[in-house]
């Protein structure tokens, strides 16, 4: 009985030993900055995905404080917003329908869907930045 228990039990500490510990993803640094184009590069699938749809999160939650901002502010820092407004919607769906087709990329077309998500993810945090300071400085 003891040698039945003893022989069962040995693949399950074999197995239990071979187990990776799991690696905590940080998509922010300590300050709250998110990766670098650099790092995007670097990244494999998932944590790719992962790290654009945290980014395109934080763009919508700056978009909502400047649209609030906006609306304080009223007349020109107003009308600039609604200028810029319906552009940044439109960057904003490129870079959910890039990722979209990057995360179901073949393999071998997966770098390349990469590059291309990166540089429409950029595309639209400058715009952004433009759009802030039209519409802070208006």
């Amino acid at each position: 009985m003891l040698k039945t228990t003893i022989i069962l039990a040995l693949p399950l500490l074999v197995l239990s030993a071979c187990k990776s510990p799991q690696q905590q993803v940080t998509l922010q640094d300590p300050q709250g900055n998110y990766v670098t184009t650099a790092d995007f590069h670097a990244m494999q699938r998932t944590d790719f995905v992962a790290a654009i749809k945290a980014g395109v999160a934080d763009y919508d939650g700056q978009m909502k404080a400047l649209r609030t901002r906006a609306n304080e502010l009223g007349g020109d820092s107003l009308r600039e917003f609604a200028d810029c407004e319906s552009k940044l919607l439109k960057r904003r769906t490129d870079v959910v329908n890039q990722l979209s087709i990057a995360e179901n990329a073949l393999e071998s077309a997966w770098p390349k869907e990469r590059a291309k998500t990166v540089d429409t993810y950029m595309e639209l945090r400058e715009e952004f930045t433009e759009a802030q300071k039209d519409v802070l400085d208006a």
